[in-house]
């Protein structure tokens, strides 16, 4: 992929528009770039600072007009990225009716509902003694790199065991916390595929959310209307989660 605008090349991989070869090219270039490891780690900072999705949305314009200034690449210091959230409120709220409007068009609900239903369960490290030969030293350290918010790294690392459910069910967080739902349903369709591992509970009822996040309310609908005939131990949440976006319909 030809590009020479970092802020454009970040905001493709955030949004899941890189695919195998493009994909693969970004990460080489990350580890040798230092100029777009920043503009990665600023846009998924401020990803993190902004806890509402819909905000999410305004990111690039946010980031564009940044990038007019010579001094954000300085922006590291976490009073320098409360500042920058600072400013997307004051945007928010000058905006007035256009943000209003420019929100209207999505559908906030289910992305309110993405963010109330999304957790990681981090019991998956609770497995019996007989099945610890799941975990190696790459797949404890890409769900340490995800503990502690390098979701980047994460993802690198865990790609490295392709044929591990476990390695597959934390890149899809990562991905999910990227907000990268693309490729995060391709790893837990990689799991339900699989069809014999510990895992596919987590996986049917995040691959939900994904859809949900992306506004395929009737295909998350139909995943949980399995999961609940399936009775498996997400069919409480899914009910719970079924039956709020119904009331929002």
């Amino acid at each position: 992929m030809k590009t020479t605008n970092n802020t454009d090349y970040v905001e493709k991989y955030l949004e899941g528009k890189l695919k195998d070869g493009d994909l693969w090219e970004f990460k080489v270039k990350l580890e040798k770039d230092q100029d777009l490891a920043n503009e990665l780690r600023l846009q998924s900072e401020l990803n993190e600072t902004l806890s509402d999705k819909h905000k999410m949305l305004i990111r690039r314009s946010l980031s564009r007009a940044y990038r007019k200034n010579s001094y954000v690449y300085s922006f590291t210091s976490k009073w320098k990225l409360q500042a920058v959230a600072a400013a997307v409120v004051i945007m928010i709220l000058a905006g007035g009716g256009l943000m209003f409007n420019y929100l209207q068009q999505t559908n906030t609900s289910n992305l309110a509902l993405y963010d109330q239903y999304f957790e990681v369960d981090n019991n998956i490290f609770n497995v019996r003694a007989g099945e610890a030969s799941m975990f190696n030293n790459s797949i404890y350290e890409g769900i340490n790199a995800f503990n502690k918010k390098d979701y980047l790294q994460a993802i690198m690392l865990l790609n490295k065991n392709n044929d591990n459910m476990a390695a597959n069910l934390y890149a899809g967080f990562s991905f999910m916390k990227l907000s990268d739902y693309e490729n995060a349903m391709y790893k837990f369709n990689d799991i339900l595929k699989d069809n014999n591992n510990l895992f596919i509970d987590q996986a049917e009822f995040n691959l939900a959310l994904c859809y949900l996040a992306t506004d395929n309310t009737e295909r998350a609908k139909q995943i949980l209307e399995n999961i609940i005939k399936e009775n498996t131990v997400y069919s409480t949440k899914a009910q719970e989660l079924l039956k709020d976006i119904k009331k929002n319909s």
